[in-house]
């Protein structure tokens, strides 16, 4: 073993502290990191992480984290893949991996705030596009996501506006279509027209990542994940009905109701398009690791194996085909990592929205629609889960930022 680099221990501290921050990809794959990286630089390292705290010990020095976990800028996580490279092939000190991880992390976001306010558009049209196919949709969805993209890049270093943002995004978006609702302007049920432009808040990913956490054995990173999940899905649920009351209208104008669609598959195939670029701008993503034929791809599946199978196993194949396609086009040194492959095609398994379109249904006084859609989210959550392990155990590469 080689000599400890003294500066060692101060990259595995910050190291810690970054994949914490990052840990929606599991915290066995940050513990691998981290402890691959202590090897490298002669160190043995204990490191446990949790969904919202990490301990690292290296000898007689012990240092403690904790934070939130979020969804990282991922021209940073794409950053941090090569860096990880360098350092496993030896070609940097742990001095010079410190600075550049630093460096990363301090760097300023890729997308303006008028670009990132444009994704979130898109990526609301995007997304509606899948839910409701009309003209309708699209322009009830670029207003909409156009208010939430103001009040997003509002939340920037501001953490505490950060927790309410859902909760006012929900009041918002939902008032002004409870208005056109009032107003006669829109046919069908608000709720449909509600979850694209809150579909950036929606906590797919969170509870998705939980029943990973929890199939790999990790009790207390799960439940917690969970839990995380579950409640910004009813502040996203008391937003609603906090606009319901403000505007004195009955709890009973929340309804889904079904509208045939009036834009042919090309447009729906666009909107997944339109998703894609939303995505990319959103989360701060690099232009050559824009995930177009993956969430195209995802869509396809999830489409045509739902249509034969139905709603559960469509989007196990789904998961699946995803994970596998993103762990095997996310090899190689000069590759996108899969986490910043997969986060789009992921969105594309909404199990976060059936969730939330469940409680606004029981909120407006459908409760056996409101179960129904909440029963459907959990068994979406579980299938992806599953697919997702069996999707990285098939290829044989674990799923993290590293691989």
């Amino acid at each position: 073993m080689t000599t400890p680099d003294p500066d060692a221990f101060a990259l595995l501290a910050r190291l810690t502290e970054v994949l914490l921050r990052w840990s929606y990809e599991g915290t066995a794959g940050a513990e691998r990191i981290v402890a691959g990286v202590a090897a490298r630089y002669g160190l043995s390292a204990d490191v446990t992480f949790l969904a919202d705290a990490a301990i690292l010990t290296v000898g007689e020095r012990t240092v403690a984290r904790s934070g939130s976990p979020t969804v990282p800028p991922l021209d940073q996580v794409s950053a941090s893949k090569r860096l990880l490279g360098a350092i496993d092939r030896g070609e940097v000190s742990a001095g010079e991996a410190l600075r550049r991880l630093d460096e990363l992390c301090r760097a300023p976001a890729r997308w303006g705030p008028g670009v990132r306010v444009a994704g979130l558009v898109l990526f609301s049209v995007g997304f509606g596009i899948s839910v409701q196919a009309t003209w309708q949709e699209v322009i009830a969805s670029a207003g909409l996501g156009l208010t939430v993209g103001l009040l997003v890049p509002a939340a920037d270093n501001r953490p505490r506006f950060a927790l309410v943002l859902p909760f006012l995004g929900s009041v918002a978006v939902t008032a002004l279509v409870l208005v056109a609702y009032r107003q006669d302007w829109i046919d069908g049920g608000p709720i449909q027209l509600i979850i694209p432009a809150l579909f950036y808040f929606i906590p797919g990913d969170a509870p998705s990542a939980a029943m990973l956490e929890l199939a790999d054995g990790r009790i207390s990173a799960g439940a917690t994940r969970l839990v995380y999940g579950l409640a910004v899905l009813l502040m996203l649920g008391f937003g609603a009905l906090t606009a319901v009351l403000l505007l004195g209208m009955p709890q009973s104008a929340l309804f889904d109701v079904d509208v045939a669609g009036n834009l042919g598959p090309v447009a729906v195939a666009g909107g997944w398009v339109l998703f894609a670029l939303g995505v990319m701008f959103t989360f701060s993503m690099a232009p050559a690791d824009f995930p177009l034929a993956l969430v195209l791809g995802t869509a396809a599946v999830v489409t045509a194996a739902s249509a034969v199978f139905g709603d559960a196993v469509g989007t196990f194949i789904g998961a699946v085909a995803m994970t596998v396609a993103a762990l095997l086009l996310g090899r190689g040194p000069n590759r996108p990592p899969p986490y910043v492959l997969y986060l789009g095609a992921f969105y594309v398994l909404t199990p976060g929205s059936h969730g939330l379109r469940g409680i606004e249904s029981w909120i407006g006084g459908h409760p056996v629609q409101g179960v129904a859609g909440v029963a459907e989210m959990l068994g979406m959550l579980t299938a992806i889960g599953v697919g997702m392990l069996i999707g990285a155990a098939a290829v044989r590469r674990p799923l993290s930022a590293g691989t």
